[in-house]
Formats: structure tokens, sequence, C-alpha cells
């Protein structure tokens, strides 16, 4: 059984060390790519490395879904393909974080798409054929086309990814994200759920959750050599009193998505992910900060609380995963055409503000100096 820490806050110590190159490195080659975990860090091939991520939010579930009720998120389905994985390169990405459908994955549900999941495969060899890491984040919620509700993994979830593993088993350039985003607020009683397991919350689609401890172990049983990256509760906004997963490879990544939701509140950055991420390797793998939208700056009448995480996120070397990249208005203005959205004349009545352009600045100088407000233009 995993062990629940307590919760009580600490002394902020010092930040660890600032990566320090300024310029982009090229691509890996596939074939040498070999993504790992040393202490505090992720390694690339043995080389202490800071991801630079983007999501490609448009396998989230099936086209005919997505174009009946996300008609942006289809845009970036029927756009996926080589002009799009050159203009990540050029916008300074590294990683690719696949959002896909855990019902439309598995066979054994009424939602299962056969030929959405071999998309979902080709799609995912064609990035790693491009260069880049991928990471497959398991979703299983309204915009995957989910009916139910599960805030946490389920024997579906370990369905979906016993069939991903027979194919990516091997690949160190491919990560997993074990389940996006748990949904309950954390407790030490959740904290022991998400760790192990046990009867799921009230009004859950299925009555059992699968801990991430029993998951990660099936999964290496399984012969899996892959990153396991872990979300922390409340929606990924926390590891305040994130248990250790027990790894006998060493690869775990725990990761939050630290959107503001409309607040430039500071004081919760160093228990959410500050602190954690002196004990663990923390991974900021999913952020945006849209003027106007729910999960952004919402009504804030500055962007300064956007400039002011990364360049926390930087000095507590937690690589950053910006948002959609196939979604316009969130990386790019629009899709295909791919140029960064900016807060050049912004307010938080035009939603196309948008914080690409701050993310193409701190990815191209590869996290190699603070940001400025002009960095956002």
């Amino acid at each position: 059984m995993a062990v629940v820490p307590g919760a009580t806050p600490i002394p902020t110590p010092a930040p660890s060390p600032t990566p320090t190159p300024t310029t982009t490195p090229a691509p890996t080659p596939v074939a040498a790519q070999a993504v790992g975990v040393s202490g505090l860090h992720l390694t690339l091939n043995g080389q202490t490395w800071m991801p630079r991520s983007v999501v490609i939010r448009g396998f989230v579930a099936t086209p005919a879904y997505l174009k009946a009720n996300l008609p942006g998120t289809y845009t970036g389905t029927v756009n996926y393909g080589a002009a799009e994985l050159a203009a990540a390169t050029a916008f300074g990405a590294d990683t690719f974080r696949f959002q896909v459908s855990q019902p439309s994955l598995d066979p054994q549900s009424p939602l299962y798409d056969a030929a959405y999941t071999a998309s979902v495969t080709a799609a995912i060899k064609q990035a790693r054929a491009a260069g880049f890491v991928v990471m497959i984040s398991m979703q299983d919620e309204t915009n995957s086309g989910e009916t139910g509700f599960n805030p946490f993994a389920t024997a579906e979830t370990v369905r979906d990814w016993d069939a991903l593993n027979a194919t990516f088993a091997a690949d160190r350039g491919v990560l997993y994200e074990l389940y996006n985003e748990p949904r309950l607020a954390k407790s030490a009683a959740n904290w022991a759920l998400w760790a192990n397991g046990g009867t799921n919350a009230a009004g859950a689609s299925d009555p059992v959750a699968v801990g991430m401890q029993p998951l990660l172990d099936h999964l290496r049983a399984a012969g899996s050599q892959n990153v396991m990256v872990l979300d922390g509760l409340g929606i990924g906004r926390t590891l305040d009193g994130v248990p250790t997963i027990n790894d006998p490879l060493g690869r775990v990544v725990y990761a939050v998505h630290p959107y503001q939701r409309g607040s430039d509140d500071k004081s919760k950055w160093d228990i959410d992910f500050g602190i954690p991420s002196t004990k663990m390797p923390v991974w900021a793998d999913e952020w945006s900060a849209g003027f106007g939208a729910d999960i952004g700056l919402g009504n804030l009448p500055s962007y300064q609380v956007a400039v002011d995480l990364l360049n926390y996120l930087r000095d507590h070397s937690i690589p950053l995963g910006g948002g959609a990249f196939d979604v316009p208005g969130v990386m790019p203005q629009t899709v295909p055409g791919w140029v960064p959205t900016n807060y050049d004349g912004s307010t938080p009545a035009n939603p196309m503000g948008n914080s690409g352009q701050l993310v193409h600045t701190l990815f191209t100088t590869n996290y190699g100096r603070p940001l400025t407000a002009a960095d956002g233009l």
C-alpha cells in the first residue's frame, strides 16, 4: 500500500538550477530517442531534458463526434499531417501530447470505433517518424465522447492501455499519461484511492477505481519500458500530498495543469507544484492563458500572471506543455497557418488573445532566459 504523506506546507527551498541552453536543439533521431527519469528531471538519451510539448487535441474523440460537438477541435482532426508537424517544429515544440478517447478505444464500449483506433496509432507513428517524442494522454470525459462519470481510472482504462502497450511498449520515445485529470479534490482518502484503487466515488459509471500503482505494475509486467506520467488531483491542479508511486524502472513523472482559471492568485503555486518539484519530477504538461477563457485568464485585465507563471516554472526546472496546437485560438491563431496567438491589442472581450507567442518564445529560447510581458506580443 502506498503511504499518504501529510499535506502540511513547509518552507520553500531554493529552486533547482535552470537549464542553460539558449537555442532550440535539433530534433533527436527517432531511433536514438530514449526518455527516462533521473532524480528530479526527465532525461533524453541520458541527458537532462526539459520537454517543449504541445497538445494535439484532434484525436480526443471520433471525427464524427468532434464535427457535431466540437467544430474547432475537428479542425485539428482534418488538418493533422506533415504541414502541422513542420509548423510545430518551427514553434519550438519537440513533444506532442495526444489526447485520446478512452471509450472509443475500448472494444467493449458502445462508443468503440475501429477506424478511430487505427487513426490514433497512425498519427502517433507519423509524429514519431518526424522526430517528436509523444505522450499519450488517456481521456475519459465529455470531450472524449463519454456519457458517464469516472473520476479515476477503471477497467476500461486498463483495457485501452493493454492495446496501446502492445504497439508502443518498447518505444522509449512514447510516454503514457495514465489518466487525465482525476477529478476529486485533494484529501488523504482521495490520494489513497488515486494511488491504490478501491470503491469509486458516488455516481461513477464504474464502481471500481483502478489505482495508479496497480495500473503501473500491470503495464510493467506486460513489458512496458515507457515513462509514466501521473496527473494530480483536483482536475490536475495539485500535487500537494501526492503519494510516491513505486516503479522498478524509476520512470515516473507527476503532472499538473496550472491554469489561471480567471485568477491572478499565486499563493498556492509553492504548495501545488513548486515544493513537490523539489521531491519528485514534475511536468506542467497542459496550460494556456486565453482572455475570456474559463480555464484561462477569464476577465483578468492583464496577462502578467501568465508571464509570472512561466518564469516560476522555469526557475523551478518544471517543463511546460502548451495547450492545443491544432485548435484555432489556443496556441495558434488559425489552423492551418499556425501563427502563434498573442496579446497584442487583446482584451477580455477578445478571446483570440492567448499565450501562443509567450510559449513560442519560451520554447525557442529553450528555457534560457526569463520572459517579459513583451514576449507575449
